[in-house]
């Protein structure tokens, strides 16, 4: 049985059904148990995730999250953005039963393209969780912030298998609180600075392909505009396709894959919502997209897909 983790509130339930659609049309429905923790949802927010569940004959359980486990914690960065729900991953351990050993927790930005089986069997042996590196090359800026070596690499926060019993048995909950606590200058970057700086030495790096993110498919600066990157399989066949910047929900997102995110949300109670069902964010688009199109701004992705 592969556990599976959404840590949401109400706003991101329809996101949230995406993703899970993603994972049973291509995964075993019957081999997966999703686990919401979530708090304020509505009856109707989880009939429709139990509902979705259920007609693809997988199990679901939501979990609600007491305040005081959130106590010391604040968002430091994106805080008019990003709601408290960040934290919730790092809570898990606790919030899920004892029986469920180890869980993969992902965002709800997320598209799951092929079998998880591959990154579920990772071995974690002595080892806290099992990341993605947050780009194809080393960031020093986050090393350094974090006050490690290089070598460590620094990890995605939005695809994590988690070792939930190594996670029980070195307290790991509460030295997320401390070690939080202790370095506000380090921690910049919420939950996934915190997750870095406290667990670089325990954890374990895994292909790219399993958290592919909107970075990978840009034109980084100074390279010509028909640069082909060395990862070119891993953009174009990502078992886990991460939106992790622009959303395709947004009227300006430019991803050349945003297309299959509204093939599997068409899966779901939210077949034909778009943002652009509506007049003024067209428009908006359009005006967004003119520079580009009148080739007064070069394209910022990858011409690979066209």
């Amino acid at each position: 049985m592969k556990h599976i983790a959404f840590t949401i509130d109400h706003k991101f339930v329809r996101f949230c059904a995406v993703t899970m659609v993603s994972i049973l049309k291509n995964d075993t429905p019957s081999d997966i148990t999703v686990h919401v923790v979530a708090n304020g949802l509505s009856e109707a927010d989880r009939v429709v995730l139990s509902d979705l569940a259920a007609t693809y004959g997988a199990f679901i359980a939501f979990y609600e999250v007491p305040l005081e486990k959130l106590e010391g914690y604040t968002i430091r960065w994106e805080g008019q953005r990003l709601p408290m729900v960040v934290f919730y991953r790092c809570l898990l351990a606790s919030l899920l039963p004892d029986s469920v050993k180890k869980v993969l927790y992902l965002d709800s930005d997320i598209l799951v393209l092929k079998p998880l089986d591959d990154f579920w069997n990772i071995n974690l042996e002595g080892k806290a969780l099992a990341g993605v590196p947050d780009d194809f090359t080393v960031n020093p800026v986050h090393c350094n912030r974090l006050g490690y070596d290089l070598s460590y690499n620094y990890f995605n926060g939005g695809v994590l298998l988690l070792n939930l019993d190594y996670w029980r048995q070195h307290n790991i909950e509460q030295q997320c609180k401390i070690y939080y606590k202790n370095n506000p200058e380090r921690v910049l970057y919420n939950d996934q600075d915190l997750l870095n700086g406290l667990l670089h030495e325990h954890k374990v790096l895994v292909d790219m392909k399993w958290n592919v993110q909107e970075g990978a498919y840009r034109v980084p600066k100074g390279k010509a505009a028909d640069w082909c990157p060395p990862y070119i399989d891993t953009i174009l066949h990502p078992a886990i396709l991460h939106y992790s910047s622009r959303k395709p929900w947004q009227y300006h997102c430019m991803h050349p894959l945003r297309h299959l995110y509204f093939e599997y949300q068409d899966l779901t109670p939210w077949k034909g919502e778009n943002v652009l069902n509506n007049w003024k964010p067209r428009l908006h688009r359009f005006i967004h997209f003119l520079p580009y199109t009148l080739g007064l701004k070069r394209s910022k992705y990858l011409n690979l897909f066209y």
